[in-house]
């Protein structure tokens, strides 16, 4: 293997090329310079070139920013598509970004049965690369290559089969398969694909430009890619994609939404204590308490296959939270989350008693009053979750939407039970972030964000401008702040009503920074766009005011600030500024 992370194999005149930089085989600039030079590379002997990568992942990750180092992603599945010799590439688990350009650009694609593709630059606010846009409704029809391309979908293995995405699965042996296929493709030509239709080509086309919902500049511009593939010369067709995606970078959706997946892998991402323990296996939930966010808890473990064992106070609490969790799986029947039948199989992994719980488990999760606290019995290495949680307990504060959790772990917890805390979560579905002190992140930011509409409203901005102001953010209105407003008007514009919201936001997540209880910045964005709904393609609060400027805000905040507390400044935009440092600084 080089120091580049790719192997190179010569076996009866194939040429195999392993991917080896796990653990999703991502492709670096040296990777992709390794690649380059072994494609290239002469060599009477090779006949044919096997692409394969080592791991659970062919490669799995999408470029979150954009990427100045040579080689192109383009100049690889140049390459690849124009190679001397046929190449064969060899799919597992993930394929995604490059990884699923540079298949494309092969000959032919086998695939394990596991495997899952995606060509998902769209939910970055781009368009592919290096000719997806030209290969893809070529390879499958402009139809379904246009379904792909504008909702970013994983397509499991069976249906890339189906669709003529890939032209095999292998269950064994995949590279003694590949191998035998290019040996056979350098031969002949037996993959013939149909030449496509120029009126069903168009059609699609049509149909997706006149589609509702399109509003991304992203989805516009890969239309037009897939258009451009079909009426402008293949050397044209590619220019005018490459044009395409460097304007798209520089869009505020894009920048949005790369800024919302960094925060996202910053969030998410273990600390290497952690991520080196084995925890203890976690194959039921103990839940203590009567909490209503308990349920919502149950409901989660539940959906994900977990049996369930819940202690009750007494029999009043039972019936109540029995009565709560009912209520959450119907709406999961209303919604379509959930059959009739996983509903049932959820009822019967439910095991209800009074009292402590019967048995100890490796992960409970209790409410904050004494009788839950002291109900546990804890294994060595097991983790007690207290739904709020005291200074040094492991405490847990959920999301009102989506599946993220905030999580804070003591550090003088045993790391075992740290370990095991986050693997529960993880296997209830449950996308934890770590907070220090109390997990009390979420529950200020969207306090904040009222507080600042209650304001507006009570000094007599128009309800209607507000909700206008927030619907052009792409923020849905909440209900209807509760405060009674004055009978005479003030007039605001809804340029001046967003930075008002969004000021009050940002200046409270540089409080809870500065305080120590969130850890950077962009973990207070995860947070918002996962669990309170702020618009993914904006990238959350903090990542707004880094936009806009510290010093831009800190003069809106000064100017507010007379009027409520809640915009005077907070003291770390002044230190940012007085250091010349920026929030970014502070997402380490």
């Amino acid at each position: 293997m080089s120091a580049d992370g790719l192997s190179v194999e010569l076996r009866d005149g194939i040429r195999i090329l392993t991917l080896a930089n796990p653990p999703l085989n991502d492709l670096t600039p040296g990777l992709r310079a390794a690649l380059l030079e072994a494609l290239t590379a002469p060599g009477d002997a090779c006949r044919g070139i096997v692409l394969a990568a080592e791991g659970p992942n062919f490669s799995g990750n999408l470029p979150i920013s954009p990427d100045a180092d040579e080689p192109k992603p383009g100049e690889l599945c140049r390459a690849i598509a124009e190679s001397a010799v046929p190449v064969v590439a060899v799919l597992q688990g993930l394929a995604t970004g490059l990884g699923a350009e540079l298949a494309l650009a092969a000959r032919a694609r086998l695939a394990s049965p596991a495997m899952r593709i995606s060509f998902a630059e769209i939910t970055l606010g781009l368009c592919p690369s290096g000719g997806t846009t030209q290969r893809l409704p070529r390879l499958i029809g402009a139809k379904a290559a246009l379904r792909l391309l504008l909702s970013g979908r994983l397509v499991p293995a069976s249906e890339a089969l189906a669709l003529g995405l890939v032209d095999g699965i292998t269950e064994t042996a995949p590279i003694a398969s590949a191998v035998r296929l290019a040996a056979a493709l350098s031969v002949g030509d037996l993959l013939r694909r149909a030449e496509p239709d120029p009126v069903a080509w168009t059609q699609a086309v049509t149909e997706a430009r006149a589609a509702p919902g399109q509003r991304m500049p992203a989805a516009r511009r890969i239309v037009d890619c897939v258009e451009a593939a079909l009426v402008l010369l293949p050397e044209n067709a590619l220019a005018f994609e490459t044009v395409a995606r460097a304007d798209l970078q520089e869009t505020p959706e894009a920048i949005g939404l790369a800024a919302a997946a960094r925060a996202e892998r910053r969030a998410l991402a273990l600390p290497p204590v952690l991520a080196r323990l084995q925890p203890l296996s976690v194959d039921r939930i103990g839940l203590a308490g009567a909490a209503p966010d308990l349920a919502r808890v149950a409901v989660a473990a539940l959906s994900r296959g977990l049996p369930v064992t819940w202690a009750f106070p007494d029999a009043a609490a039972r019936q109540a939270g029995l009565a709560a969790l009912a209520l959450g799986m119907e709406e999961g029947l209303r919604t379509g989350h959930l059959s009739a039948e996983r509903a049932k199989a959820m009822e019967e992994r439910v095991a209800a008693v009074e009292g402590p719980l019967p048995v100890p488990l490796p992960f409970v999760i209790c409410d904050s009053s004494p009788g839950a606290r002291a109900g546990w019995t804890g294994l060595p290495g097991a983790a007690r979750l207290v739904l709020g949680g005291q200074d040094g307990e492991t405490g847990l504060a959920l999301a009102p939407a989506g599946r993220v959790c905030e999580v804070t772990l003591p550090p003088d917890a045993l790391p075992l039970a740290r370990a095991t805390a986050l693997a529960g979560l993880r296997r209830m579905g449950l996308a934890p972030v770590l907070v220090d002190e109390r997990p009390v992140i979420g529950a200020r930011m969207a306090d904040a964000g009222r507080t600042a509409l209650a304001w507006m409203v009570a000094r007599g901005v128009p309800r209607r401008v507000i909700a206008q102001a927030l619907d052009e953010f792409g923020v849905r209105p909440p209900d209807p702040v509760s405060i009674e407003a004055p009978t005479i008007l003030r007039a605001m514009s809804t340029t001046e009503v967003l930075n008002r919201w969004l000021s009050a936001l940002a200046n409270e997540g540089a409080r809870l920074v500065d305080e120590g209880i969130a850890r950077r910045p962009s973990d207070i964005d995860y947070l918002m766009v996962a669990g309170y709904q702020f618009p993914r393609a904006r990238g959350g609060p903090m990542h707004q005011a880094a936009q806009r400027g510290l010093m831009v805000l800190r003069h809106d905040l000064r100017a507010w600030g007379v009027e409520a507390a809640l915009w005077s400044p907070a003291a770390l935009i002044d230190r940012l500024i007085r250091d010349g440092e920026s929030l970014a600084a502070l997402d380490t």
